[in-house]
């Protein structure tokens, strides 16, 4: 099995981090303009791309306010399906450091190195949107 891991360093709560993490208007602000969430293990999100041509369904497994959020992927393009996303937040000399391991994917082969480009500006798009206001999540107009 191959993994995703990303690790930065965001200058913000940590429950500021689990807010963006676990809220409609979280996801909105840094992944993408479609997005659905309750914060409530069992629950299903929805993150849609490409006018909802490319569409994400996330059961949220775990919730552990300031500290950890778990989703598994039920739904989305086949490499996805049966991975996991674990998002761990930790305070670090007044900072949160958000580590962030998308779990089980088949191989590195095949989508795998786009899927690790985006979660590493979609991280660093979560580090602007609570560190400076403004994040860059995926519009309708995104070519991205």
């Amino acid at each position: 099995m191959a993994d995703v891991l990303h690790q930065v360093g965001i200058q913000a709560s940590p429950e500021e981090v689990y807010t963006a993490l676990t809220t409609v208007n979280g996801l909105k602000s840094w992944w993408s303009e479609h997005s659905a969430i309750e914060p409530k293990v069992g629950s299903l999100a929805s993150v849609s791309f490409y006018n909802n041509a490319v569409t994400f369904k996330l059961r949220i497994a775990e919730l552990v306010p300031g500290e950890k959020v778990v989703w598994a992927v039920e739904g989305g393009p086949p490499d996805w399906t049966n991975t996991k996303i674990t998002w761990t937040i930790s305070e670090n000399n007044g900072q949160s450091m958000l580590h962030l391991a998308h779990r089980g994917f088949a191989s590195t082969e095949g989508n795998f190195a786009n899927v690790n480009y985006n979660w590493g500006w979609y991280v660093t798009s979560l580090k602007f949107y609570l560190e400076k206001g403004q994040g860059m999540p995926h519009t309708d107009a995104d070519l991205r």
